[in-house]
């Protein structure tokens, strides 16, 4: 049993949990992803720094600047605890203190700075609110707390509804004021001495935003029916006027002034971002066509850039001309306007692999599918399947856009196979569309190659080994209990360029009328295995015959197939609910019964190894051909975290895997997962060195990046010639990977050229 595997995150995460926030200068935005924050380039939208925090403090909920000292970032978790981040430079931070919040049993849900200057208290505060921990209680609580102490100084008497956007404060430049929104009623006061006041709206609208103006006693809301009114002289009932800016159809989803106060932006889930300006209600600028809904707004203090956090977890820069500046994008997540139950699931077409790109595949943006590099650890890019404009919902009802739900690639990724759908509607039922695509090695990506509908429903994708370019199949299982094969055949009779398109070959007959579940192609492709209800009918793919035999053990249907590798080719491996099969499918016996509840089956596509997953989130290894288990570990997630579980899972080959004998089961692959909190984890090996280099590399450098390594490489090395301390870390860090990675940065992130043009130079001799 192997003790130095650990499970890494890769990617992913929510990066829209909350409000970026811009440095003072405008030049970098600092966002939170679970409890560790991420530093972006907003030039570029690339990741310059991460600062990590203790895990136990749970996700930040809000990102803001110490009051009375602008190089200290302030960072709020979910568990109540306030970290505090020296700033050095606008780039790398180091951690300056921790601070508890008096709120022992509840969770923070979001939380803002306040200067002493600006409140009835002779310290610096933050308005917090709060909640229970339980998921269906929705009350939130509200208070002012001493920011360096934690402790409660004053607690507003009203409850709000869990909604992002409905508080505020402002006004700093005439009368400091809080305001808060409960359905139709918006409350505010005095933060010098608490007077209150109180608006009502009419009994069919609701309050979605409260904004409240950086320097005047003006406010903002928005409502249910997308109106936004600005109410002026809003501290003064008898004085008190409104002005009602109208576009949105739908809920206003957020709302941002500009630092003058003279524009503001709004938006919603029309995908559109809207410039308005006071003065003119009628006068606004639009950026449409935005990859998903506005979540969040933020903008800088010169009011040069808006940030705009969109629901597929991208945040988009936008320049004051209404133009895309730049896009930071991290893992994409799939974004439906549907509330069929298939299409509620994350990523509902799984994943694959793309071994020319070593790319996963899974969802992306609405109709596309989205190439994650493992290698490089970034999105590629994304693929338009569906290749129709994505329509937004209408007030009165929801709009049913088609999206990937199924997808699978060949071995050597020359083909890709998608099934888009629709939701069915009782008032219609649209075909499944399964497309074939090729990859045009000219352009470099896959192209459009056969199209054709599918009135059955299909329910998994699966190549069939490459043997060679004419005996390629795929099979589609459909649920009307049958299988259909398809095969490429060639559309023109030129040798020299030939055209290929795919056709259906053979359609199964139904066995029994059981439901089919799985199916898996042996080693060499020459067999194929179906999962009927609790029967495993094997074909052999060159026979006219319908099956050759059958396998069946017991009445539980069998959930997953698959065949074995290499010295366990002879080997099938089938998985019910709560029984795991070994077959011998030659002498067509069973070998093995394992009890287990069983939740995912994946194969080792380079080796004889397999995973199981559990209910549980437990993990076991093994080869069909032994009883040993490999590897076990239990509680992936700790037996804490209840709420995290495994969507998807894969095996990987990797760049320098070699055939033959291999001491772990890691050697050659490494093993993916997609977890439901949408990030991408894998299992890696380590040793007690590596983790010397990392902890001695977070504890004293912080941003990571390729320039930050060449820096460190300095000290370290400098450190070494002086001291003799540890004189092993000069050769351990890899010179030509970073020589090359730099290359890849912003200019404005670079060394000048000529100072390490000789480390590329000696870099590329010894590739």
């Amino acid at each position: 049993m192997e003790d130095n595997i650990v499970v890494k995150k890769v990617e992913g995460g929510s990066i829209i949990s909350h409000p970026p926030l811009f440095s003072e200068n405008g030049r970098f935005i600092y966002v939170g992803c679970g409890a560790d924050i991420n530093c972006f380039s907003v030039s570029s939208g690339k990741l310059v720094a991460s600062y990590t925090a203790d895990q136990n403090f749970g996700r930040i909920v809000s990102l803001c600047f110490h009051p009375s000292n602008d190089k200290l970032l302030v960072a709020i978790h979910l568990n109540a605890v306030i970290v505090f981040w020296d700033l050095i430079g606008t780039q790398a931070a180091k951690l300056s203190k921790q601070q508890e919040l008096n709120l022992k049993k509840y969770h923070v849900v979001s939380a803002k700075c306040l200067s002493r200057t600006y409140c009835s208290y002779d310290v610096d505060c933050i308005i917090v609110s709060y909640k229970l921990p339980e998921i269906n209680n929705n009350d939130i609580n509200i208070g002012i707390f001493s920011l360096e102490e934690g402790t409660l100084l004053h607690k507003f008497d009203e409850n709000l509804e869990n909604l992002p956007h409905n508080w505020s404060i402002g006004g700093f430049e005439d009368v400091p004021y809080f305001a808060f929104a409960n359905k139709n009623i918006i409350y505010i006061y005095n933060l010098l001495n608490y007077k209150k006041n109180k608006i009502k709206l009419g009994s069919d609208r609701t309050v979605t935003v409260v904004q409240c103006h950086p320097n005047s006693n003006i406010l903002a809301i928005g409502d249910n029916t997308g109106r936004i009114v600005l109410y002026y002289n809003v501290m003064h009932k008898n004085t008190r006027s409104q002005t009602v800016y109208h576009w949105h159809t739908l809920p206003v989803n957020d709302v941002i002034f500009t630092s003058s106060g003279n524009n503001f932006y709004s938006g919603g889930a029309e995908n559109v971002l809207v410039k308005w300006f006071c003065e003119n209600t009628e006068t606004r600028h639009y950026l449409p066509r935005l990859s998903a809904n506005i979540v969040h707004l933020s903008v800088t203090e010169d009011s040069q850039y808006v940030a705009v956090s969109t629901q597929c977890n991208s945040i988009i820069i936008v320049n004051s001309q209404n133009r895309i500046h730049s896009v930071i994008q991290t893992f994409t997540w799939g974004v439906h306007a549907s509330n069929a139950d298939e299409f509620e699931k994350v990523f509902p077409a799984g994943v694959a692999f793309d071994s020319r790109s070593r790319s996963l595949v899974t969802n992306g943006l609405p109709g596309h599918i989205q190439f994650f590099s493992l290698d490089q650890s970034q999105l590629a890019f994304n693929l338009d399947i569906v290749c129709q404009n994505f329509t937004t919902r209408t007030r009165d009802q929801g709009v049913f856009n088609a999206d990937v739900c199924l997808l699978a690639i060949s071995d050597d990724s020359s083909w890709l196979a998608t099934v888009e759908r629709r939701p069915i509607d009782d008032k219609y039922i649209v075909d499944d569309v399964l497309k074939f695509w090729t990859f045009n090695e000219k352009l470099q990506i896959y192209k459009l190659n056969t199209y054709t509908n599918s009135v059955d429903r299909i329910s998994k994708l699966c190549f069939r080994p490459s043997v060679d370019s004419d005996g390629l199949h795929m099979v589609a299982t459909l649920h009307e209990n049958m299988y259909k094969l398809w095969s490429p055949y060639n559309l023109s009779e030129d040798e020299k360029n030939p055209i290929k398109s795919w056709q259906h070959e053979y359609t199964s007959k139904l066995y029994h009328n059981q439901p089919l579940h799985a199916v898996s192609f042996s080693e060499d492709g020459c067999i194929l295995a179906a999962a009927f209800g609790p029967s495993i009918v094997l074909k052999v793919l060159d026979d006219t015959d319908d099956f050759k035999t059958s396998l069946t053990h017991g009445f539980e249907h069998i959930r997953f197939l698959e065949f074995g590798k290499n010295a366990s080719s002879w080997m099938l491996v089938a998985a019910s609910n709560t029984r795991l099969l070994i077959w011998n499918v030659l002498s067509e016996t069973l070998l093995t019964t394992i009890w287990i509840q069983v939740e995912r089956l994946i194969a080792d596509p380079m080796s004889e190894y397999m995973a199981i997953f559990t209910t549980n989130n437990d993990l076991f290894v093994f080869t069909p051909n032994s009883k040993n288990i490999v590897y076990k570990k239990q509680n992936i997630f700790g037996k804490n975290d209840k709420s995290t579980s495994i969507l998807w899972a894969l095996f990987a080959p990797k760049s320098n895997h070699q055939n033959g004998q291999h001491s772990s089961w890691l050697d050659n692959s490494t093993l993916y997962m997609l977890t439901n909190q949408q990030e991408l984890l894998k299992f890696e090996k380590t040793d007690t060195l590596q983790k010397m280099i990392e902890t001695f590399v977070d504890d004293n450098f912080t941003n990571l990046t390729p320039l930050g390594r060449i820096i460190s490489n300095k000290e370290i090395s400098y450190t070494t010639n002086n001291t003799k301390k540890i004189p092993e870390f000069e050769t351990l860090v890899d010179e030509d990977k970073s020589a090359f990675e730099i290359l890849e940065e912003p200019a404005h992130l670079m060394l000048p050229l000529e100072t390490h043009l000789e480390r590329i130079l000696l870099a590329c001799l010894n590739t």
